[in-house]
């Protein structure tokens, strides 16, 4: 294990054990975990309670002592302290005795899972409820009546606090970088999200940017309306969502609600250069994470999401069977590669416009032409696939001259006409991305394009 895997088990390792909900004091611990060791410049906003946003109202903010079950002999059979699963989120006081035909109506279980304990909340109607392995009512230790006890607390002068950071760029165009934080004691959906989006934040603040980007870490839903309920929401000019991230499977990607806007072609090409093609391509639908509310009329910010092991589509989703042994460092770090790189190709959006537009750019002069007429196009002279592709020595005398880049190079002149972006050019030449971004990049250097 290297040094970066050690850092990212010791991440997940300190936060998954912390009781986190909407609201309450785990929240804060770990919003303030994040920016007293990875992001010191980061703010932590919050919301008052009751608060109306749109057409919600921030919840009171809930926090939890205990939360317990005890059989007739007085032994814990569920018990808070074991796994924070075993509360329904938001779960109202009670203390009382029940018998088995009554408590099993307040019971969350998994039949076809018998092992594993449900995931389950109350945030908007005011219940309880456990969740628990089905085998313990199958067990000798389910045995009534039933002593039950929870222990919560409902403050209506509470609130509710998300984390969110700022890195500046030329631009003012902001890239929104969201993730969620509520779930306890899951571990791909939603830690890993969580500290993939932190170490991606990290990356970005080390480099100068074109775009400047926002961090967000808000409880699901409620917390990215209330960012949303005081954000600049001109600036942002497209996002992602980061969540499950770490698990087994395949690296996919959940496209945005509009998959033809560039940031959703960047995802794909960056997925496409690291996975040689072999991913899993979802299409949008108006449900899953925080997109729904991104992309909702009158917000409309196009926001695609890369996953590994995406939610729905395992098994140990929103179960307890999504822990540590689930998840891998490696894994994370794998995804951490293709967001990284859809950074890169973020950063490289660009839309070339020829200074001079007419007729074809004289680009011998410039070096960027072979300086010997007559081999381009001759079958007999090591013509490679018919794509003018050529071998090296034809351009033996100009050695600055890349053979792949003089298709690249006619297609951006024939496309930089200011409305043609990269990606555009990259698919209606069907050349690479990279060998496109350089190609722009020499004629920039070359003062034959500006770029908007």
């Amino acid at each position: 294990m290297n040094i970066e895997q050690e850092k990212i088990e010791k991440f997940l390792k300190d936060l998954y054990p912390i009781m986190r909900s909407l609201t309450g004091n785990g929240n804060r611990k770990t919003l303030n975990y994040i920016k007293d060791n990875y992001i010191p410049d980061s703010i932590i906003k919050s919301i008052k309670s009751g608060t109306k946003i749109f057409d919600w109202e921030v919840p009171d903010e809930w926090n939890i002592d205990e939360a317990y079950i005890k059989n007739i002999y007085g032994k814990k059979i569920i018990d808070l302290k074991d796994n924070n699963l075993h509360i329904v989120s938001y779960s109202k006081s009670i203390d009382t005795k029940l018998e088995p035909k009554e408590l099993i109506k307040k019971l969350h279980t998994l039949p076809n899972h018998p092992n594993w304990i449900p995931y389950r909340t109350t945030y908007y109607k005011k219940d309880w409820g456990f969740c628990c392995k089905d085998s313990l009512l199958k067990s000798k230790d389910f045995k009534g009546p039933f002593t039950v006890k929870i222990d919560s607390d409902f403050n209506p002068k509470g609130r509710l606090d998300w984390l969110e950071c700022y890195h500046q760029g030329q631009s003012k165009n902001e890239i929104l970088i969201s993730t969620y934080f509520c779930h306890p004691n899951l571990a791909n959906d939603n830690l890993s999200g969580l500290v993939a989006a932190v170490k991606l934040f990290e990356f970005i603040s080390q480099i100068k940017t074109k775009f400047s980007y926002r961090l967000i870490i808000v409880p699901e839903t409620i917390g990215a309306i209330s960012f949303l309920s005081q954000a600049n929401i001109s600036r942002l000019v497209g996002g992602m969502v980061i969540s499950c991230v770490a698990g087994p499977g395949k690296l996919s990607i959940k496209e945005g609600f509009d998959n033809k806007h560039w940031i959703n072609k960047a995802a794909i090409y960056a997925l496409e250069k690291i996975t040689k093609g072999d991913y899993i391509r979802y299409p949008f639908t108006p449900d899953g994470s925080d997109e729904r509310q991104y992309s909702s009329p009158g917000i409309r910010i196009v926001t695609p999401s890369i996953h590994k092991s995406k939610y729905y589509e395992y098994p140990e989703y929103h179960t307890s069977a999504d822990d540590l042994n689930f998840i891998s460092s490696t894994n994370l770090l794998d995804t951490l590669e293709v967001y990284k790189q859809w950074i890169i190709n973020i950063e490289s959006y660009c839309k070339p416009k020829r200074i001079e537009e007419k007729c074809e750019l004289q680009l011998g002069k410039r070096g960027l032409y072979p300086s010997i007429g007559g081999t381009l196009g001759q079958v007999a002279n090591n013509l490679v696939n018919n794509d003018l592709i050529y071998k090296e020595n034809n351009f033996k005398n100009n050695t600055n001259i890349k053979d792949k880049y003089i298709n690249a190079y006619r297609w951006i002149m024939h496309l930089a006409d200011g409305s043609n972006s990269n990606f555009e050019i990259c698919e209606k030449s069907n050349i690479n991305l990279d060998i496109v971004n350089d190609c722009i990049s020499t004629f920039e250097k070359n003062k034959l394009v500006v770029l908007n």
